[in-house]
């Protein structure tokens, strides 16, 4: 039984390509499960640049500091600057975050405000996965 993270993507560089090339990329760690796109307003920086952002649940065999050293490695393909400080406040063509593991309804408060219309769309999916691997410990 491999674990399952909550995350969330983003991007207002060229959103609608970089989401397909990262979703290409992320279906090589595990089986995603991806709620709608919306675009949202930036937060916390300045930009002219709306986001395109989604949630999405990932069943992998990797630990969540390994997946997360292979979503770092998918940004950068899609041409964030990692080692820019200040690459958290400037336009990006991907973040992928990994918001916690599917363990816990607790899970779902780490989703940003911004985000937190799509969870209906994604929570059915996320009780159905837990479910599942909850009969196969059965």
């Amino acid at each position: 039984m491999h674990p399952i993270y909550l995350c969330s993507m983003g991007a207002n560089i060229a959103p609608e390509s970089n989401f397909a090339a990262a979703r290409e990329s992320i279906s090589e760690l595990g089986k995603a499960y991806y709620s709608r796109a919306i675009y949202t307003q930036p937060v916390d920086m300045r930009s002219d640049h709306d986001f395109l952002n989604a949630l999405f649940l990932i069943v992998s065999p990797l630990d969540s500091i390994a997946l997360k050293k292979r979503f770092n490695a998918i940004e950068i393909s899609l041409g964030r600057d990692r080692d820019d400080p200040l690459s958290s406040k400037k336009d990006r063509p991907m973040d992928i975050d990994i918001l916690g593991e599917l363990n816990s309804d607790l899970v779902w408060q780490e989703v940003p405000d911004y985000l937190q219309e799509v969870v209906p769309n994604l929570k059915p999916i996320a009780d159905k996965l837990v479910q599942t691997q909850g009969a196969l410990h059965d």
